[in-house]
Formats: structure tokens, sequence, C-alpha cells
């Protein structure tokens, strides 16, 4: 009997230093899981079934080899497509007969796209068709077609425009002074002759006004503000200019005003109605000086231009002929990359701004259809700002030229294969305020792109990322879990099968319920602990060789009993 149980002892301690050894050999497998071996004692029973209260022990069972399901420590690689379990689950393999589960990710892509284990087995999940994940499981598979182009059908701009910045030329808020230059911004003088015979010098100052290309009048005669009584040489008077550029007939006789065309001079502030009816008076002087009368009039022909102060023709090279200005790339239904520009001009004291628009550095194109110049955004364009500084909308005509009236703002024409194409251009959120001018700028086209790289979010979302800056979801990785990870049989290749003990897989999406989350470019190294191992060693080399000692005793007893007489 007690070579039975020495024997029992003997092969326990093989079996210890067998699981302790497959443990040590596999430290550096990835998403190993180590094994614990259980011990039984053995006693003898009778027919029935029942052992005697004298039983002596004969030896020792092993019962159960387990697995230790705790989690190893996450190692970072290189790699996008290496992913690693953070929390409670298993990654799905179609191992062929059956579907297995693994916690080792060291995944690759096969011939065909298809998402593999080192042994050949698809990893399942959830594919995605148009960037929507589907609920079929499946093998997880990543496309490399090559992306269509999506041309620019919407933009946005939110900008903040400096309210420090100020019209060409500025408004001038100080009374005027003859001997202050810094009331005015430019002159004009003429000879006159009194009643008397003396010759006389007026001189006309321009000074500029809130409104658009106005300015307002002064006169003096021989350096006088007023006559002898008083009374200014020159009423209250205002003179409207046409803008640097000769687009727009106003007063409707078939002929484009001139640069800096004389629109209007008045003695009130003008409005449409006087532009369109080319309100010219003279500019009369009249009074006494030193008791005589003078009296002149400066023809409409011969009032002076503000050419030499006036802001120059808008050029989108040129940043001293708008207020704030920058391009952006938007594109084509080709894929072509094309520039547009968004320029802001003040127009004012009223929180106006003129706004241009230009493709590829032109602010107009030829129609197909019609065969003429087609601005791509139509001239006078506005938008305006409240004396708080938030956006009140754009608006189509710039007072005192024409009255403004609420649009919706829309770019023609920015796609050369379609020029019929009318894409809206939001300014929602843009702003006055006394900070440097910004603005932020999005469009939601793309030219074509080649597939570049692919990596997986905590999310187990498998996206891919493209040679056009565009990424998109191919699909999403599939976890299980079970009611008891102690049942699940090994199958080799650090996998398990389920079985009766686990129970049947629960499928689903990590980072949602019990489900952990997915850890990319890393993997799940083995639970073990060398240190522990090398103890356990020691241990079963111990009980080999006092199970040894045991049986040794046990042939010397046997010896000595048979060599009686």
């Amino acid at each position: 009997m007690g070579f039975n149980t020495a024997l029992s002892g003997i092969k326990a301690s093989a079996d210890y230093l067998s699981v302790t050894g497959n443990n040590i050999a596999n430290a550096d497998t990835t998403g190993f899981k180590k094994s614990r071996i259980e011990f039984d004692d053995l006693y003898n029973t009778s027919v029935l079934g029942a052992g005697s209260g004298n039983s002596i022990g004969s030896g020792v069972s092993v019962s159960k080899v387990s697995q230790e399901f705790s989690a190893g420590n996450l190692s970072y690689t290189d790699n996008n497509l290496d992913l690693a379990v953070d929390g409670s689950g298993f990654f799905v393999l179609d191992s062929g007969i059956a579907q297995s589960y693994t916690r080792a990710g060291n995944f690759k892509l096969d011939e065909n796209g298809f998402l593999v284990t080192n042994t050949g087995s698809n990893v399942l999940g959830f594919n995605a068709v148009d960037g929507v994940v589907g609920g079929n499981l499946e093998d997880l598979k990543v496309p490399t077609d090559r992306i269509p182009p999506e041309p620019t059908t919407t933009m946005g701009l939110k900008v903040n425009l400096d309210s420090k910045s100020e019209d060409i030329p500025a408004f001038i808020k100080a009374d005027f002074d003859p001997l202050n230059p810094d009331t005015y911004n430019y002159t004009q003088t003429q000879g006159v002759v009194d009643g008397n015979g003396k010759n006389h010098i007026v001189t006309y100052y321009y000074a500029k006004s809130e409104l658009p290309n106005t300015y307002k009048v002064h006169a003096t005669v021989d350096g006088n503000l007023t006559d002898d009584t008083g009374a200014a040489f020159l009423g209250e008077t205002y003179a409207t200019y046409n803008s640097s550029e000769s687009d727009t007939d106003y007063n409707g006789d078939g002929t484009n005003e001139q640069p800096f065309e004389l629109l209007y001079i008045g003695a009130t502030e003008p409005g449409e109605a006087d532009i369109a009816a080319a309100t010219k008076a003279p500019l009369a002087v009249a009074g006494t000086l030193g008791g005589v009368a003078i009296a002149s009039a400066l023809a409409p022909t011969e009032v002076r231009e503000p050419s030499a102060v006036a802001r120059e023709a808008f050029d989108p090279l040129d940043p001293d002929t708008y207020n704030y200005g920058n391009t952006r790339t938007v594109f084509d239904s080709l894929g072509e990359a094309h520039t547009v520009g968004y320029y802001f001009i003040k127009q004012g004291e009223n929180n106006t701004y003129e706004l241009r628009v230009t493709m590829d550095g032109e602010e107009s194109y030829t129609d197909p259809l019609t065969g003429e110049d087609t601005r791509y955004l139509e001239k006078n364009t506005t938008v305006s700002f409240d004396a708080a500084g938030n956006l009140m909308g754009a608006y189509r005509g710039l007072p005192p030229f024409g009255v403004a009236q609420p649009i919706t703002l829309e770019i023609m024409g920015i796609d050369p294969t379609n020029r019929g194409q009318i894409t809206p251009l939001d300014l929602t959120g843009s702003t006055q305020f006394a900070l440097n001018n910004t603005d932020n700028f999005e469009q939601n086209g793309f030219s074509a792109g080649e597939l570049q790289g692919v990596s997986f979010d905590s999310d187990g979302f498998l996206m891919a990322n493209y040679t056009n800056q565009q990424t998109a979801t191919l699909g999403q990785i599939a976890l299980a879990t079970f009611d008891s990870t102690d049942g699940l049989m090994p199958s080799g290749h650090t996998s398990w099968l389920a079985s009766k003990g686990s129970g049947p897989a629960d499928i689903g999406r990590p980072n949602t319920g019990t489900f952990g989350k997915v850890q990319g470019g890393a993997l799940e190294e083995s639970n073990v602990d060398l240190t522990s191992e090398l103890v356990a060693l020691i241990e079963a080399q111990r009980n080999y060789q006092a199970n040894s000692k045991t049986l040794e005793t046990e042939n010397t007893v046997t010896q000595t009993i048979i060599n009686l007489r």
C-alpha cells in the first residue's frame, strides 16, 4: 500500500513540475493565462462506498488544472493592429469549426484585407457600410479601396473683425479747425473778386463723414471761417463720391460712373434717392468781409475728387485695400483643390463691412450658359453688426448708394465642373469685438484619398486614415464574456472554447455594459509571476524528493520482511 501512496505523490509532484514549467515557458506568451494545479487526497472505500473511521489515506490525485484569468500588464507597441482588452472580455475568433476566444490581440491583415491571428483565424466584429456599423457578427475586414472626392457644398465662416479698424479715410470726429490739419483730409482753393475788385482766396476743406465715400465740406475766405456777422461762409454741405471702382450706373443714364466721380453735393447727408437723382448743387460761398460782399460758386465739375486720400480699388494682393482677408481651400467634384478668399472692407461708421469673395485669385468667372462675366459673390454684399458687436446679418446694398436688403449669403460657381452650384456661406457666430482679426473656416469637401493606415479607438471602432486627411469608420471589433471563465476549455494558441461549464458566450461591443475597453497599439502580457513560479519549482522538487524517500523506505521495509527466516 505504501508503494502506491509514494507513487501517487511522485506522479502528483511531476504534474506540479509540468504545470509550473508550462507557466514559466509561457511567461512571454501574449495573452497567456497561468495554470494552477489542484490536488485531492485518496482513501480506500468498502464495497458499500464508505470508509472506516480508521482509514489510512491512499495518496494524492490531481483533481483539476485550472487557469487564472487575471489581467496581465499592458505592453505598448508601434503596431496599430495590436490590441489589448482593458477590462473583462475576450476577442472572438472564427476558428473554422467553432468560435474560439482569446486575450492575445497580436492581429495581422491577410492578403484579402481580413483581420486574422498568427494561425490564420479570422477576428470577428461588426463591419460598417458607408460609415454605419452593422449588427451582424462577421469576419472583420479592412477595405483598401480609395475614397472618392466630395465637392464643397457648404461653407461656414466664424470671424471676428476688430472693432478698432477704421474706414479709409477714417471718420474725423474732431470739430473742424482750418489751423488743425487733423480735422480735414484735403483742401481746394479758388480765387474770387469782391465788389471792390479786390482778390480773395477761398479754401474748401473736405473732412470724412460717417457715411462711406462722403465728406463734409467747409470753406474759409482769406482764412476766415465766418463773415462779419459771424455766419459761416459755407453752410452745412456734404459731398459723396463714387468709390475707386467704376462698375455701377447710379443715375440710370446708361453709363457707369467713373472712379471717384462726384455723385452728390447737398446740404444734408444723402440717401439712395439723392444719389440716383445725381443731385449736385454748386459750392456756394457768400458773406461780407470788411463790409464788402463776397460771393462765389464752385461748379460740381470743378470740385476736387478724393483720390489722394481714399482707399484704392480692391486688390486681394494688396492688404491696404481691405481691413481683413484670408484664403482657404475648397474642392470641386473631381477633388481638385481651389483657393477661396474672403475679404472684409469697412464702409462708414455703422459697423458695416463690404464682403468680397475670390476663387483662385479672381472675383468672377465666365458663365458657360450665358457667356457673361459673373461674380462669385454679387457686388454690394455687406455684413453688419450691432452696437454690442454681434452679427446682425448679410445684406445687399450699401447706404447711401443703395437700400440694404437682408439676404441669404450664397456663393456662385465655385465648382468649375458645375458652375450652376450655389454654395451657402454661414457666418453664424461672427463678431466685431475689440480683438485681433481672426476666423475659423469650415467646409465639407475633400479630394480623393488612398488608405494610409488604420487604428482602433477605445470603443473598438476600426478607423481608417486616408491621404486626404479624412477618416472613416470601417467597423467595430466584438468582445465576449462568460458566466464562468473557469469553465473555458483551452484549445491552444492562447485561445479557449466555450463549454457547458462556462456557459454560452455573451457577445457585445467594447466599452458598453460589463465589456472592457480596447487599447490599440498594445498587447496584454502573460500574467505569469516568475518569482512565484520559481518558488513553486522548489516546492515541486522537494515534494518529489520526499515521495521518492517514502518509496525508498517502503522498499527497505519490504526487504527486511523478505529476509526474515
